[in-house]
């Protein structure tokens, strides 16, 4: 009968392998996202059901869907994978009846506590399985009366679809955020096929993102934040940033780099991120009309509410001002409230000619940078939420919720 491997959510077995033959998921979980799962089995001799625990990598499905946002699996990715995959089956397969928005409506309409547990594992020709355990059962035929009459051929094109699609679409449903994808590895291990240390693979060098800014304190702030606020994605990123990597600091030297990174036709994922102040915003508009590689994408820090009102000083004396696009660097995501008795407010220092406009900093930035690295991993009273709305932003550069 051999050893079966299997990725599921709840009863809704997703996509399953024998022995060696297998597809490796471990990309979709953390190295650490080991824990018990239910294995269900078939006893032998009497064909009585036997459900025991073992070892599986588990992780939510919430936290998996961002993974695979960032591995290119958004909704709009997810439609052309579908559409090419109809494209490219032989004229000899009968293809379905069914377009790609009724295929989202039925798979995100599932409950998968409620899909029924797979029939016991037998050899299945092609196109069987799928007929069999998923497009007859009630949570799938529910949308569409269609599904349960598809043939074993029309089910071949449901078997070729790419399983990441379908958990993708399955992440649309609320409900099944929490629920547990499970990777059921441990028969393969113990059978002896695989050696259990090997089988965790975990991301190719094509998937990660390179983060470049414009300083060592946008650096520092961004990995130490990114363990805190998006841990379940912290093995796609990795830093660089001009002061260690480059001659020169700054907006100026940041959208040079790009210059030459575009040249080159990079082909590593990079994002650049650039300041929202009056140098940051000139670079970055310098830099958007670049002709960029698919692979590179360049973002400004994002707006911040709580700069539309900040105390400012400069040649004019003091005032209340928007700084948004003229004095918000990264320091302003951290959390300017805690351990600080002041507000906090923003000096004008140079003058940007060609724009007109001053360019600003907050006061006393490095005081908050040190405030931040001493507490932000063992405070639960520091203040996040900047940060994770920065790390939004970040994502969408990287094209996730698309």
């Amino acid at each position: 009968m051999g050893s079966i491997i299997s990725l599921s959510i709840d009863n809704f077995e997703i996509d399953w392998g024998k022995n060696n033959f297998f597809v490796n998921h471990s990309r979709l979980f953390l190295p650490d996202d080991i824990g018990l799962a239910t294995y269900h089995y078939v006893d032998e001799n009497n064909e009585l059901p036997v459900v025991l625990e073992n070892k599986a990598y588990v992780s939510p499905l919430g936290s998996v869907v961002k993974r695979l946002d960032l591995l290119g699996y958004t909704i709009k990715e997810c439609r052309n994978i579908c559409e090419r995959l109809c494209a490219e089956m032989p004229e000899y397969y009968e293809k379905p009846d069914i377009n790609f928005d009724l295929f989202v409506k039925a798979i995100s309409s599932i409950d998968s506590e409620q899909f029924y547990l797979p029939e016991p594992c037998r050899e299945w020709d092609l196109g069987e399985y799928v007929v069999k355990n998923i497009l007859n059962d009630p949570e799938i035929t529910k949308t569409h009366a269609g599904f349960e009459s598809m043939t074993r051929e029309q089910g071949t094109f449901f078997e070729n679809i790419d399983p990441y699609v379908t958990l993708r679409l399955l992440a649309l449903n609320p409900a099944n955020l929490n629920r547990l994808v499970v990777w059921r590895h441990a028969d393969v291990a113990e059978g002896g096929w695989v050696e259990e240390d090997m089988l965790y693979e975990g991301l190719q060098e094509a998937d990660k993102y390179l983060i470049i800014t414009e300083g060592s304190s946008d650096t520092f702030i961004l990995r130490e934040s990114l363990l805190r606020v998006l841990p379940e994605v912290s093995d796609f990123f990795s830093f660089i940033d001009m002061k260690d990597n480059y001659p020169f600091t700054g907006a100026g030297n940041l959208l040079n780099f790009s210059k030459g990174l575009a040249k080159i036709k990079i082909q590593n994922k990079v994002i650049v991120v650039f300041d929202n102040d009056t140098a940051g915003r000139e670079a970055y508009e310098q830099a958007a009309k670049l002709a960029l590689p698919k692979s590179m994408a360049i973002m400004q820090l994002p707006i911040l509410h709580e700069f539309k009102n900040i105390r400012t000083h400069g040649p004019s004396g003091e005032n209340v001002e928007d700084v948004n696009g003229r004095a918000v660097a990264i320091e302003a995501f951290l959390d300017l409230k805690f351990e600080r008795f002041e507000e906090p407010s923003v000096r004008w220092s140079s003058f940007k000619r060609s724009l007109g406009e001053y360019q600003g900093e907050l006061i006393d930035k490095d005081s908050y940078v040190r405030i931040f690295s001493a507490n932000m991993s063992n405070s639960s009273e520091y203040d996040l939420t900047k940060l994770f709305y920065l790390w939004e932003n970040i994502l969408a550069a990287c094209g996730c919720g698309a």
